[in-house]
């Protein structure tokens, strides 16, 4: 079993008189496995590179690191969402925000709109088939909470633009204007820059934007855009070693991944991209598995949304409630592994180059484990056991663990 606690590593926080979230926790199943297994850190693709959930999964679920780079959003949120990319179509990832109009620009005031969770497909059905002229049409299909894909078809599309998405540095910031990075993407960028044009008028109007106003919410009168990309493959050691996975999660994006290359995926309405997914659901899904799998992953997003949203309190507590459902899969006797796609700063708010805790524990073998509980944290992982690695490093240690 590989549990991805999406967003894990963290930075020291005042309000946890600093502490990480994690080394705040009170996790004593986390502390006794690494105690009983291997624990260190892990670079989610190498050292100084800042990893996205997309390519942070990617490399766990056994992408190779030179086809990390081929990764994009756009088709990934594609597959997640049951959309079979055609040739000479492009995707692109999109959220749902709060823009404003301030002397003629469009300023993002909230890139999400508030996390908004209801009334999404009501807001895309607006913008469901959109003519955008000279043969190109767009469709944007929503996935979870703010999260959707648009997806553009119609001669001459290429997939080498800018992102529009500004980012989560300092918000309110101006919202990005689509530019081609190649001369021929340059009818992309402009399609792109009219589909956002066309959607902030439609939304800025839509009874569910008025009445979220009234309810003192924020709108989500506008659409984002990032990762823009086309149809892929990947290969894939999992595959290569001749192991049969499953992935249990609720987050388009890890169900998109999972699809790609090939995985089964185990999702369910209780399993969501928020803290509301049901952890223990989660778990048992996870162990009823492996009874025909080899290899079971659990995704786990909300400590990251915890962090993007500068909440490390909840962060802190929601991981005590991950460690608590990690008991069921100590009891069922299965091994074990501990990792993360990247780390998320509880006080900037945005993802880190800084390598994340992880550990591996085999119940069958007693190993070089320490035996006494340790304080699974970023700051133990520096000291611990196992050798700073790479994800897809981690992953191959794991996979001889196997025996595979």
């Amino acid at each position: 079993m590989l549990l991805i606690l999406d967003g894990l590593g963290d930075l020291p926080v005042s309000l946890l008189n600093s502490q990480t979230p994690l080394e705040a926790a009170n996790t004593p199943v986390l502390d006794r496995l690494a105690g009983l297994g291997l624990y260190g850190l892990v670079d989610p693709i190498r050292p100084g590179e800042i990893p996205n959930t997309h390519s942070g999964c990617g490399a766990l679920l056994g992408a190779l690191p030179a086809q990390l780079s081929n990764l994009k959003r756009g088709p990934v949120e594609a597959a997640g969402a049951g959309l079979t990319l055609q040739p000479g179509e492009v995707a692109v990832r999109a959220n749902f925000a709060t823009l404003e109009n301030q002397q003629g620009d469009l300023m993002v005031v909230d890139r999400r709109a508030g996390r908004i969770s209801e009334d999404t497909a009501e807001l895309a059905a607006f913008l469901k088939t959109v003519d955008l002229g000279d043969g190109v049409t767009a469709r944007l299909q929503p996935t979870d909470q703010h999260r959707c894909v648009l997806v553009l078809s119609g001669p001459g599309l290429d997939p080498r633009i800018s992102d529009t998405d500004p980012g989560d540095g300092d918000i309110p910031a101006l919202l990005r204007p689509c530019q081609p990075l190649d001369a021929d993407a340059a009818v992309t960028a402009e399609k792109i820059n009219q589909f956002i044009d066309t959607a902030h008028r439609r939304l800025a109007a839509h009874p569910v934007n008025q009445e979220r106003i009234k309810a003192g919410k924020l709108p989500a009168n506008g659409v984002i855009t990032r990762g823009a990309g086309v149809g892929f493959r990947l290969e894939n050691v999992v595959r290569d070693r001749g192991i049969n996975p499953a992935v249990v999660a609720g987050c388009n994006t890890v169900i998109g991944l999972s699809r790609t290359l090939g995985f089964e995926v185990k999702t369910d309405p209780r399993f969501t991209a928020a803290s509301n997914t049901d952890l223990l659901a989660k778990m048992e899904t996870a162990v009823a598995a492996l009874e025909d799998h080899d290899l079971v992953y659990v995704h786990i997003k909300a400590p990251d949304l915890f962090a993007h949203d500068h909440q490390p309190e909840n962060k802190r507590d929601f991981l005590e409630l991950c460690d608590e459902a990690l008991e069921l899969l100590e009891q069922a006797g299965v091994m074990i592994a501990v990792a993360a796609d990247h780390s998320t700063d509880s006080n900037s708010g945005a993802h880190t180059a800084d390598p994340v805790p992880a550990l591996l524990y085999a119940p069958a073998s007693s190993g070089p484990g320490d035996q006494a509980p340790v304080n699974f944290s970023e700051t133990a992982c520096s000291e611990g056991n196992m050798p700073r690695q790479s994800s897809h490093e981690f992953l191959l240690r794991l996979l001889d663990l196997m025996a595979r």
